[in-house]
């Protein structure tokens, strides 16, 4: 049992390795399919423009809005907060670019994708949670500007909710000068120029 679970061990590493950097042969075509792929729309989100140039630490008011889904009300300044103390980067697809870092008041197109990460510590370069919004077609979900919500594990692998998420509605409707998006984490050079 022990040679067995080595074996099966040292093949996925190999598999995992090889297609990490882009080496898997023809030979190897099955075993792609049986990894874990991404969520097809952040798929490469890192290589879109970072909104943020260093993590920023999640603001208080988010963090207990946010946690308000996981926590009882009482605890939501305890330790017991999974989102007390996190820091956050924001990333953005080219679609969204202009919308995001230009636009005073924004109204992201059709197919813009905003990822923010959720990271333990401001050094972290691992997430413990991605945060999504796709904005999808005219009347998709006309209570917050036609965005859907998803929440996905740090790999970018499961998704563990999707849809017109109540709690992420509840707090996005806040801001519906910047089309249903907080900005709070651009830097006062990029505030500066929007028009």
């Amino acid at each position: 049992m022990r040679t067995t679970f080595s074996i099966l061990f040292l093949g996925s590493f190999t598999v995992w390795s090889l297609s990490h950097f882009g080496a898997v042969s023809a030979d190897d075509a099955g075993a792609r399919h049986a990894m874990v792929e991404p969520i097809k729309e952040i798929a490469g989100y890192r290589n879109w423009t970072k909104v943020n140039v260093e993590p920023q630490l999640m603001q208080a008011r988010t963090a207990q809005l946010c946690a308000a889904l996981t926590v009882a009300s009482a605890d939501l300044n305890s330790k017991a907060n999974p989102h007390r103390d996190k820091y956050i980067s924001v990333y953005v697809n080219a679609i969204g670019r202009e919308a995001m870092i230009e636009k005073l008041k924004p109204i992201f197109p059709e197919g813009s994708v905003i990822v923010k990460e959720k990271l333990p510590d401001k050094m972290s370069e691992t997430p413990e949670l991605l945060t999504v919004m796709i904005k999808r077609s005219k009347g998709f979900n006309t209570i917050t500007g036609d965005w859907e919500y998803m929440v996905v594990d740090g790999s970018g692998t499961k998704v563990e909710a999707r849809g017109k998420l109540e709690n992420c509605q509840g707090c996005h409707l806040a801001t519906p000068q910047t089309d249903f998006i907080f900005r709070s984490y651009l830097t006062d050079d990029v505030r500066n120029r929007l028009k």
